[in-house]
């Protein structure tokens, strides 16, 4: 799974990183998970290269959390061996408990793979008694739609690189095209895979109380606008549907839209 022989990596220990959003008094809080193989530190860099385009938007000042996820990053010597599930259960955890959510109004955001993880730790954060104004899911079909023909984190590593490359596009030729690279973003992107490809939703679960907005990538080439679209099956308020210009990563070009569309209703800064 890793350069690492596993003997010598740790277990993961869930935690949240703050990123800067431009703003000097936060009055929102916003969580991001990101897509399989992202990091902190891409959505950090594509945050502070659409600083100008928040403030242009006219949205309360953001405190924008995201976790630091296994084997990359600060975590890069870090294994998470468990199931989605246990992990939704750590960070809703981790987020009441370390950062006091629901002091503020807060939305949930996921990016992909980060939507089942919003989903799940969206549901219990309701259940701890904090609900968010909004849960966003992006670039990702309903929990009900999920389907693994083909188990990509069983493959190895250029097969994997490949396949991911065949389905979603997006990744870089630098990384695609050089073995030596794989060994910085192959683990972490097998370990998300693994975890999404073991999942199972509870479908007979009660649906969200709380509005999903779904949005969805023009030029996506894996998620079409009836896979978002059934995520109104998981939510009692209708599903608020939305496409902006992009592919499968549209989100990380479109940061501001995305604040937008996750904060556009919530109360202004007094």
């Amino acid at each position: 799974m890793s350069d690492n022989p596993d003997s010598t990596l740790k277990a993961y220990q869930p935690r949240f990183r703050q990123i800067d959003t431009g703003g000097s008094d936060p009055t929102v809080d916003c969580v991001w998970f990101h897509h399989a193989g992202g990091g902190s530190n891409t959505l950090a860099h594509r945050v502070r290269q659409s600083v100008d385009r928040i403030e242009a938007a006219g949205l309360p000042d953001i405190r924008l959390l995201t976790p630091v996820t296994p084997l990359r990053e600060d975590a890069i010597d870090e294994r998470f061996d468990g199931e989605l599930h246990t992990l939704a259960d750590q960070y809703a955890a981790i987020l009441q408990q370390d950062f006091g959510i629901g002091q503020l109004p807060f939305v949930v955001l996921g990016h992909s793979f980060g939507s089942v993880l919003a989903y799940e730790v969206t549901r219990r954060l309701i259940d701890g008694g904090h609900s968010p104004a909004r849960l966003v899911v992006m670039s990702f079909p309903a929990p009900d739609r999920l389907t693994h023909q083909t188990e990509l984190h069983t493959l190895d590593d250029r097969s994997l690189m490949q396949q991911v490359d065949e389905l979603f596009g997006g990744v870089p030729p630098e990384i695609l095209d050089n073995d030596e690279t794989w060994s910085h973003f192959v683990p972490g992107l097998r370990s998300d895979l693994g975890l999404l490809e073991r999942y199972r939703p509870d479908l007979d679960a009660a649906a969200l109380p709380v509005p999903v907005t779904a949005m969805v990538g023009t030029d996506d080439r894996a998620v079409s606008l009836a896979d978002v679209q059934r995520w109104d099956l998981f939510t009692e308020p209708p599903v608020r549907l939305q496409t902006l210009p992009g592919d499968h990563f549209f989100p990380l070009q479109r940061i501001a839209e995305v604040f937008t569309a996750a904060a556009w209703d919530l109360p202004e800064p007094r």
